[in-house]
């Protein structure tokens, strides 16, 4: 059978978030960042806590082993199923990981849903602008250890800049039309100055013009938290959240599960965020 997220994670097709979450938490905690395993695990652990995305792995699965059902039947030879099963991602990665190459992370192919068409979605569009643009000053992954050294962060410092980072992620991500000057000056709290500038710039043009005629809400719950990789001076850490989020049209919550990679750099001992990519569309570069 073609291998797939749940083999990698070592999870069952039926398992729970819970589950999924737990296997993806003890599997990646004794792993260097920099591990290729890690890059795979964090990667099964996007797709099967997204429930779209999961639907559409396990809707692959089921046309492989369809596929590969027929083989074994005789009905049609194996080059000719082939392909069906060189298209599940989680092969082309493992086998990329077993090569030693980097494979980019793939972008969500979900689209919107009708209460997150039009401005529901602006605050992901605004943040993965603001990356683009910004200038990011990075470091090269390393892996953390008791004791720094050459300017890495030690564990107690990884520790504390994945706390702020879990801080942090709450206003960076939320906003409400009655209170967006509020809700702004919160988020910029948290960001360094570089990042906060680009930031503030573009939640006047796009969210804070839009908001207010759809009355849109959206608040965030961190569900959990992963480092990624970390450099002189930074730590990137990968958040799972919900957001409930309402608006004129749906005023009763419905709640989206969402990831960002944050980039927590120290700044005179203070973690704040130089950086933020919303989804899984990418991480934050030197």
């Amino acid at each position: 059978m073609t291998p797939s997220w749940y083999d990698v994670l070592e999870v069952e097709p039926d398992a729970s978030v819970s589950e999924i979450r737990a296997a993806w938490k003890a599997g990646v905690a004794d792993l260097d960042p920099t591990d290729r395993r890690f890059r795979l695990l964090n990667k099964a652990a996007e797709v099967l806590l997204d429930e779209d995305r999961r639907a559409e792995h396990d809707r692959a699965l089921a046309a492989d082993a369809e596929a590969e059902a027929v083989v074994d039947a005789g009905v049609v030879d194996r080059e000719a199923a082939e392909p069906a099963a060189e298209s599940s991602p989680a092969r082309r990665e493992a086998d990329a990981s077993e090569a030693g190459e980097v494979v980019a992370p793939g972008r969500s192919t979900r689209g919107p849903g009708p209460v997150t068409t039009g401005v529901l979605g602006l605050l992901a569009v605004l943040l993965l602008v603001a990356t683009v643009i910004s200038l990011v000053a990075g470091g090269a992954s390393s892996s953390t250890s008791d004791t720094a050294s050459d300017g890495l962060p030690d564990a107690r410092e990884v520790a504390a800049a994945r706390a702020a980072a879990e801080a942090a992620i709450v206003p960076v991500l939320s906003y409400d039309y009655r209170q967006l000057e509020q809700d702004k000056q919160a988020a910029i709290s948290y960001m360094t100055p570089e990042y906060a500038g680009e930031y503030e710039q573009l939640f006047e043009a796009v969210v804070a013009v839009n908001a207010p005629s759809t009355e849109t809400v959206v608040s965030v719950e961190v569900l959990e938290s992963g480092i990624v990789r970390t450099g002189e001076d930074l730590v990137d850490v990968l958040l799972f959240v919900n957001r409930p989020t309402t608006n004129k049209q749906q005023t009763t919550p419905v709640i989206y599960k969402d990831q960002a990679t944050v980039r927590m750099r120290d700044i005179g001992g203070e973690w704040l965020v130089d950086c933020l990519i919303a989804g899984s569309g990418g991480t934050c570069e030197s």
